[in-house]
């Protein structure tokens, strides 16, 4: 049991619940594409495009038929296990990118180097938000973009509400519970102390899922153990597993999502 909360595949868990169990005619990915080829005026042809904190790559993956020649795009993580994983699903889309570890909070480009950049779900990982979007703004030119997908107040809160109880465990560090320092609700004034044009549009829906263990993997993806797991942690963990699998079945468990994108000049 132990070993599934230690597996480096976390984000993988997480994409799969939202893969399986979501309206695929409503994808955040595909829908926020659309909203940066239909914005007037577009991006320029031979685009110089960024996104920071690519992770593995889902939204080149899904729109990579949709990606206009041209665009020269620079793709950037943290994580050398993010970038080995991105350059594999770069490879599967025939796409090609500049592919390079950085911190979001200190980008290593010049000034007006980009004319559209991405940051999808990442801002709210960064100590503070505020030093993210500055560093964004410095490698925009004048005019250029900025895409910011986050997280509304009510996220999952279905989910959140089963993770809770493991903050009561000594040791145990429930991620996701807390509120985000850059969401929905607040990401808005962050992003206007650095762009003129601030712009958010919302995506929200829900994921009905129907496997009891599919959702207890997403879970455990959310829970960081202490390095000795004492017996006792080990059988309340257990118990939580139990009081889960007993709430999620025989299912479906309706979760909501409240996501949205922010746009930014």
């Amino acid at each position: 049991m132990l070993d599934a909360y230690r597996t480096p595949d976390r984000l993988r868990a997480r994409i799969a619940l939202h893969e399986r169990f979501g309206d695929p005619h409503h994808d955040l990915h595909r829908w926020l594409f659309d909203l940066v080829l239909t914005r007037t005026p577009p991006p320029p042809p031979g685009a110089a495009v960024l996104e920071v904190g690519a992770g593995t790559g889902r939204l080149w993956r899904v729109n990579a038929e949709r990606v206009p020649p041209g665009w020269r795009l620079t793709l950037t993580d943290r994580s050398a296990g993010m970038l080995t994983a991105l350059r594999g699903t770069l490879e599967e889309a025939g796409l090609t990118a500049e592919l390079l570890p950085a911190d979001a909070a200190a980008l290593p480009f010049p000034d007006a180097s980009f004319d559209l950049a991405f940051a999808n779900h990442m801002l709210y990982h960064l100590p503070d938000p505020s030093v993210g979007v500055a560093e964004l703004r410095r490698v925009l030119r004048p005019g250029g973009l900025l895409v910011a997908a986050t997280n509304g107040a009510n996220h999952m809160r279905q989910v959140r509400e089963l993770a809770r109880p493991l903050g009561a465990l000594e040791g145990v560090e429930p991620t996701g519970v807390a509120d985000l320092p850059f969401d929905c609700e607040n990401g808005g004034a962050t992003l206007a102390a650095r762009f003129a044009e601030v712009e958010l549009h919302r995506h929200d829906d829900a994921l009905e899922v129907t496997d009891p263990q599919a959702l207890l993997a997403y879970l455990r993806s959310l829970v960081h153990l202490p390095e000795v797991v004492t017996p006792e942690l080990e059988a309340a963990l257990a118990r939580w597993e139990a009081e889960v699998l007993a709430h999620a079945t025989p299912g479906p468990t309706r979760v909501e999502r409240a996501t949205g994108v922010f746009l930014a000049r």
